[in-house]
Formats: C-alpha cells, structure tokens, sequence
C-alpha cells in the first residue's frame, strides 16, 4: 500500500491509501472432474485467490470460499457432460483455465471375466463397462483391488484376498459407482 496525493497548482490534497491487487493465478485444479449432478468440492490453487467472488464452471457462476491467497474451494453445479474452463473472478481481474474441469457420466459395469479366483487373491479380473476412464477405486466386497485403467470401457484389477464366498464387484470414478453385475466367487 502506497500512499497518493494529487497536486495541482496552488494545492496539494491530502494523502490517500492506494493498494494494488494483482489478478488472480490459477495453477491446479483438484479434483479435475465429477459427475454431471455436480455437488463436487473442488479446490482450486493458485496465486491471488483470497478475493474471489465466483467461479465459472463454463457458463455457470458459483460463489467460492477462500482458504487463503493460494486457495479456494467451490462446489461444481449440475453440467452436460464434458470439458469447460473455470473462470475465477477476484478483485484483481479474472484468471481462466481451459478445459480445466470435466464433467463425466456415472460409470456402468457390463461384466466381468473371470468370475472366480482364490481367496489368497491375485486373479487378473478383466472388468467392462461405459464410463471407466476416470476409476478411482475397484472394489470385491469392501476390500480395495489394485487396478489399472485400460480404456474408456476396459479396467484390469488384482483380486484381492478375501474368505472363500461371493462378493460384489463395484467400480468407482469421478462421476459416481456401479456394481458389476452377478457376483465374484471366491473358491475354496
């Protein structure tokens, strides 16, 4: 902050706080999709942040909170699926992002191959389905798998160990869970 004065001739005004703010930065934004109902709390970072006053999913405005300089969070609205910019507004200008947040449909789970394994685990599972490219969890039970992302529609996974029995197979992304259809039996 810097204090002005205007001179004129024959008068100088009194001195006035003067403060420069600059525009805000985005750097990353967490997490970068969600599904199309929207609800999701995203954390945007950057630089200058501390007053933003909206952010632009696309053309859709919310009203963020800001953690800190370096940090806002805000809840993404209900969107068509697809990539949109984020538009942050603050005091100092606005700061755009680019395909910076993507909405995704809920997955589906069409089957999966094989269908039993031991219960000491380590069966590769080959799961198939819609809407799988942004897994993040697979599940046999409540027990997480180790799993690998092969496609939009293909997703590899470890069994992991469990008790002889049936469990269900679920999939989690961004834009929501589903449950396999049938079950994953576990043999004796």
């Amino acid at each position: 902050m810097v204090d002005t004065t205007v001179t004129t001739p024959g008068s100088t005004g009194n001195p006035v706080p003067f403060s420069y703010v600059l525009p805000p930065v985005i750097l990353d934004v967490s997490p970068a999709s969600g599904p199309l109902a929207g609800g999701s709390t995203v954390t945007i970072s950057g630089r200058s942040l501390a007053t933003a006053t909206s952010v632009l999913f696309g053309d859709t405005a919310v009203t963020p909170t800001a953690l800190s300089d370096s940090e806002l969070t805000a809840v993404s609205p209900a969107h068509a699926e697809g990539e949109v910019a984020l538009v942050v507004t603050a005091q100092g200008g606005t700061a755009t992002a680019s395909g910076a947040y993507g909405f995704v449909a809920a997955p589906a789970v069409t089957g999966f191959s094989p269908v039993t394994g031991l219960p000491a685990g380590g069966t590769l599972v080959d799961i198939t389905g819609t809407a799988l490219a942004t897994t993040t969890e697979v599940t046999f039970g409540s027990v997480p798998a180790t799993f690998a992302v092969l496609s939009d529609t293909r997703v590899a996974a470890v069994a992991p160990s469990q008790p002889a029995g049936t469990v269900t197979l679920a999939v989690t992304t961004t834009g929501g869970s589903a449950a396999a259809p049938g079950v994953f039996l576990y043999l004796l």
